[in-house]
């Protein structure tokens, strides 16, 4: 098949030849020499298209390793990277882990330190209520006894005469001190003062006043111990008071960094997995992008090895036609059967002008140039008309090469626009993604750090309303206490007024020394017999008071007690929370940010995608009437050149016959030139 193509371009093209001379003077060449001529041409014009092509392929070519070698550099730096923030994740996964372990053992560590402190504070104030009461007890043994010396001193002041009546004010404070304390005594001592409370004639007071001084020294000595053991255990309290404050605010700031810490890789993960989506995107557009350059760039090596082909087909067929045309025998042999052209060429020469114009006129229908050149053939002689012919030929092809050109600057405009297109619009789905993600995040953390600041609100109104029954219980302890004491006073004065004149040893017996004449006198003067029940009814008042007043202290000891730890654990649930309400916020900013940033980058994205969208709608207007209409007028084109062709050749002779030949010649040589500017 393609050796008859090629035969037929060789007559088709000598039948060219012959239709296409462009002198009158016939003498000067043979038609064979000028078909030779128009081979040779060809041929050349075949390697300047082949050179062109070659050129076309290089550069061709070179894209395609210029962006395979650059997205496989891309794709495989990608992967490293993906490499990388996966193995980060891992750690940051594992120190997170550590670090929650870590927390824990602070916290435990911690809420040890705080139990053992609240076990000291509540062993400190148990033994400040067993110091405060052993002290009350020792200060009214001692007052008790510093009364009965106070007694005897007095009594002892007043002379010998008043020996009885200091025994009598005396012994209702020795005989109290007796009951409480006789377990105390020695048997001797306990001897003397059982003989002074039984009235017993000849009981020295000053064994009496020895026995209460040394029951004195000995209360004394125990006050000074129990305040040496009060000073003793407050220094041991306040030492592990403040080593455990110590560790306890240690283990808070260690928990805080380590909470940080945790928070920190938190937010590096969070980024390192948005970052790892990201990267897994890009690598899928690159990948895609890379699939679409290797279809291309294995379209044009077929298409390449297609046209080189065939060209070397048709430049192998023209060879042979010029070897067979140009030998000696051909020369001959065309010189004998071509000799009668040269007898008609001048006879015709009057009526090819009028035949051209009217072919070229034919083809002025829609080209102005075209009618001017018609009416240029009727006027002037025929080497100006073939010159200006020559010059709109050019003209044409000049016209042909620059839409060519305009062509192939559209289809790559068109195909670099998509590429930048598809690529701004996965940055851009990329930004919304995130941002969508951090806008859920920052809600959720809004959410989160609502509800915090309503828990620590109520933290606070609940400590404030346990601070408010605190101080309005101990305002009532307070009151409670005050009118226990008031009432023991007066109870005490009461008591001692009555024991000032019952606990005499004895009512002088006033008898009645009447005149027997007189009216009767009064009868004995006796104690009332109801005196040492009323005194044991107030003393009994008076311990029920001192017992109420003591289990009135323990309760407020008690609920002060509660109190305090209640508002510890709220002050320290508040802190907790007020940390992380901090931590949230420092979040809730990051998160925000990044939102920010990603909508930003995403409006950069939207703006540069219409900015996309305006370069290829200038394309369109620019470039669609040009691409829907190439065939169309590349074919008009060529069929006003050919018009020209045929009447510079009605001018310079030709026969009818060879002008159809010439046309079938060219329209081989057309369906090939515009196939390539297709192409």
């Amino acid at each position: 098949m393609q050796a008859i193509r090629a035969m037929l371009a060789v007559f088709v093209l000598t039948g060219v030849a012959e239709a296409s001379k462009i002198s009158l003077d016939l003498d000067k060449g043979r038609p064979v020499s000028k078909v030779v001529n128009l081979l040779k041409g060809m041929a050349q014009q075949l390697e300047k298209e082949g050179e062109e092509d070659e050129k076309t392929y290089d550069e061709f070519k070179c894209w395609c390793k210029t962006n395979l070698e650059e997205k496989g550099k891309a794709v495989e730096e990608a992967q490293a990277h993906l490499t990388e923030l996966k193995e980060r994740v891992t750690v940051l996964a594992a120190k997170k882990k550590r670090l929650v372990s870590e927390i824990e053992k602070a916290e435990d560590e911690k809420a040890k330190n705080e139990a053992a402190l609240d076990t000291a504070n509540h062993l400190r104030n148990q033994q400040n209520g067993e110091y405060n009461d052993d002290k009350t007890r020792i200060t009214g043994d001692i007052d008790a006894v510093s009364n009965a010396l106070s007694a005897f001193a007095v009594a002892g002041g007043s002379g010998g005469s008043f020996l009885q009546s200091s025994s009598a004010t005396a012994r209702p404070f020795v005989q109290q001190i007796f009951d409480k304390h006789e377990d105390r005594l020695r048997d001797e001592d306990r001897e003397v003062v059982q003989a002074f409370l039984q009235e017993e004639s000849g009981s020295p007071t000053d064994a009496v006043v020895g026995v209460l001084s040394g029951l004195k020294d000995e209360f004394t000595a125990d006050m000074k111990k129990v305040q040496d053991d009060e000073d003793k255990q407050l220094g041991q309290f306040k030492e592990l008071d403040a080593a455990k404050t110590a560790e306890i605010q240690a283990g808070i700031t260690l928990i805080e960094d380590k909470k940080m810490q945790k928070a920190d890789a938190a937010e590096e993960a969070a980024m390192k997995k948005q970052e790892i989506k990201d990267t897994e995107a890009s690598i899928g557009g690159d990948a895609e992008f890379t699939k679409e350059v290797e279809k291309q760039c294995g379209e044009m090596d077929a298409e390449w090895d297609e046209r080189s082909k065939t060209r070397a087909e048709e430049t192998t067929a023209i060879s042979k036609a010029i070897a067979t045309l140009d030998s000696e025998s051909s020369h001959d042999l065309f010189g004998k059967s071509l000799s009668f052209i040269q007898e008609s060429t001048q006879s015709g020469a009057s009526d090819r002008a009028k035949r051209a114009s009217e072919v070229v006129a034919q083809a002025a229908k829609n080209d102005a140039r075209m009618k001017g050149l018609a009416m240029q053939m009727k006027l002037d002689n025929f080497g100006k008309v073939k010159k200006a012919m020559d010059e709109m030929t050019a003209a044409l092809k000049k016209e042909s090469a620059d839409e060519v050109e305009q062509r192939d600057f559209c289809i790559k405009s068109f195909r670099e626009n998509q590429m930048a297109t598809d690529d701004e619009t996965r940055e851009k789905n990329g930004l919304a993604t995130k941002e969508a993600t951090m806008k859920s995040t920052v809600a959720q953390l809004k959410k989160e750090l609502e509800s915090l600041t309503d828990q620590v609100a109520e933290l606070k109104k609940q400590l404030q309303l346990a601070s408010q029954n605190r101080e309005k219980e101990n305002s009532e302890f307070q009151t409670v206490i005050a009118e226990q004491r008031q009432t023991q006073v007066l109870l005490k004065q009461a008591l001692d007024v009555l024991g000032q004149f019952y606990n005499k040893g004895a009512l002088v017996q006033i008898k009645n020394h009447a005149n027997p004449k007189a009216p009767g006198g009064f009868k004995d003067y006796k104690k009332n017999g109801q005196s040492f029940g009323v005194m044991g009814m107030i003393r009994q008042i008076l311990k029920d008071t001192a017992a109420m007043e003591a289990e009135g202290t323990r309760a407020e000891k008690s609920a002060q007690g509660a109190y305090e730890d209640f508002a510890k654990e709220t002050t320290s649930s508040t802190e907790e929370k007020e940390a992380m309400i901090g931590d949230k916020k420092e979040e809730k900013a990051k998160a925000e940010k990044a939102e920010v940033e990603a909508r930003k980058g995403k409006e950069g994205s939207e703006a540069e995608l219409a900015n996309l969208a305006d370069a290829l709608a200038k394309f369109h207007d620019s470039c669609d009437f040009l691409m829907k209409n190439f065939d169309t007028r590349m074919e008009a084109r060529q069929d006003e050149m050919d018009s020209i062709e045929k009447a510079k050749q009605i001018l310079s002779g030709a026969t009818f016959a060879e002008i159809q030949l010439s046309e079938a010649g060219s329209a081989y040589c057309d369906t090939t030139i515009i196939r390539i500017a297709r192409e």
